[in-house]
């Protein structure tokens, strides 16, 4: 995950979860989370181009599909219980960078979405 994302993305996931009613507890825990980020340039001659390592001399705009994956594990066995993902499809101007406070309900609303059928824990 790029560290500009990993706090609020993070944070959106855990209140997502929590709507739930299921808790964050890094000590004592039932289930392990793992959110991992992934891109896909979309035009080919851009492949090798990292949509966060941009030199300002790079005038295109690049185009992507960044997905993150979410598995839920049981701790003790490591099972998955439960997996799903967000994407969304990015159109990205030299210049342009991801601003937080419209990000996060974003991405709120995206894992409320995904976890729409996750059971809630009463």
């Amino acid at each position: 995950m790029p560290a500009f994302l990993s706090n609020y993305v993070v944070a959106e996931f855990d209140r997502a979860f929590q709507e739930k009613g299921l808790s964050r507890n890094d000590r004592s825990n039932q289930l392990r989370v793992s959110l991992t980020y992934r891109h896909v340039n979309l035009n080919p001659e851009q492949e090798d181009i990292d949509p966060f390592e941009r030199r300002i001399e790079e005038d295109v705009v690049l185009r992507y599909e960044a997905t993150i994956l979410v598995e839920i594990r049981e701790s003790a066995t490591g099972k998955v219980v439960y997996a799903g993902k967000v994407n969304h499809l990015h159109s990205v101007i030299p210049g342009e960078y991801m601003h937080e406070e419209r990000a996060r309900p974003e991405f709120a609303n995206a894992f409320r979405a995904m976890l729409s059928s996750y059971p809630a824990r009463n």
